[in-house]
């Protein structure tokens, strides 16, 4: 998977003879929901030999850079969220740096910018897509702007992905359940346990038990209490965890005793981390 700048590709118009089918989102989370629109966007693409799959999603959540989201962090790194793109099949990420100047395009001047640098064939969306300033351009409206900047293109809308309970899954559900501390729901909305990121955070080799500063996660964080987690390596090596998140530090003891030796204080390993994961809430 190639990764590209909105701004950068929008001059450039590299691509502009690539036949592609098109998402467009900003995607946090990527929970079932999610997964269905990206899923629809690669198979339809990959049922034409010479049709490529691009996503158009954002640096960061413009409702946040906006000051209308009550979460101020995502559900995921760029590093995630990259990862997982290109394990769906994506052929290019393109990447919105959101500013207060992108913030004014209309939706029509944001969608003809985005059919400017493709030859585009479909864009596929959600059922709740809305873009542009004051949110302007839904499905309806989009439908009737795409055929002036791209001959013969279609809009795709899968259907909602729902819960069991007939709940739609959104990334606003996954926070608000999230926030609960009822992390072991979330994999029912995400379709996997809820990770944060910590391969930014520095390497410990002379800790234990294991504690981080609240203040150097990126993402959003479950509210004080006592978990279940798994902490994975940059080896890839897995370890259960029990993790104590108050509000000045998460602090990981290992469930097995006694702790295995590369936790030890002193040990000369290099102890890198990837992310840890959220299994359920003990308390």
């Amino acid at each position: 998977m190639e990764i590209h700048d909105f701004d950068q590709l929008s001059t450039s118009r590299e691509f502009i003879l690539a036949k592609s089918v098109l998402s467009i989102g900003v995607y946090d989370g990527l929970h079932f929901g999610h997964q269905r629109i990206i899923s629809a966007t690669v198979s339809l693409a990959k049922s034409h030999a010479d049709w490529k799959t691009v996503v158009i999603t954002f640096a960061q959540n413009p409702k946040t850079m906006m000051g209308r989201n009550p979460f101020d962090k995502p559900l995921m790194s760029l590093r995630q969220s990259t990862d997982f793109f290109s394990n769906l099949g994506v052929d290019y990420l393109v990447v919105i740096d959101f500013s207060p100047d992108f913030s004014k395009l209309t939706g029509e001047e944001f969608i003809a910018r985005c059919c400017g640098m493709f030859d585009v064939q479909a864009i596929v969306v959600g059922e709740n897509f809305r873009c542009g300033s004051h949110a302007d351009t839904g499905v309806e409206e989009l439908r009737k702007i795409v055929p002036k900047y791209t001959e013969g293109a279609t809009v795709c809308v899968p259907d909602m992905y729902k819960l069991n309970d007939g709940t739609d899954d959104s990334s606003t559900l996954v926070r608000i359940t999230l926030t609960k501390g009822t992390v072991s729901e979330v994999p029912a909305q995400l379709g996997r346990n809820y990770s944060v990121d910590l391969a930014h955070i520095p390497s410990r080799n002379n800790e234990y038990p294991l504690r981080f500063p609240i203040g150097s996660f990126i993402q959003l964080l479950p509210p004080p209490g006592v978990y279940e987690t798994v902490l994975v390596m940059a080896n890839r090596s897995e370890w259960k965890m029990i993790a104590l998140v108050d509000e000045e530090f998460l602090t990981l003891t290992s469930m097995t005793s006694p702790a295995p030796s590369v936790f030890h204080a002193g040990s000369v390993q290099a102890v890198r981390y990837d992310n840890l994961q959220f299994v359920k809430e003990l308390t």
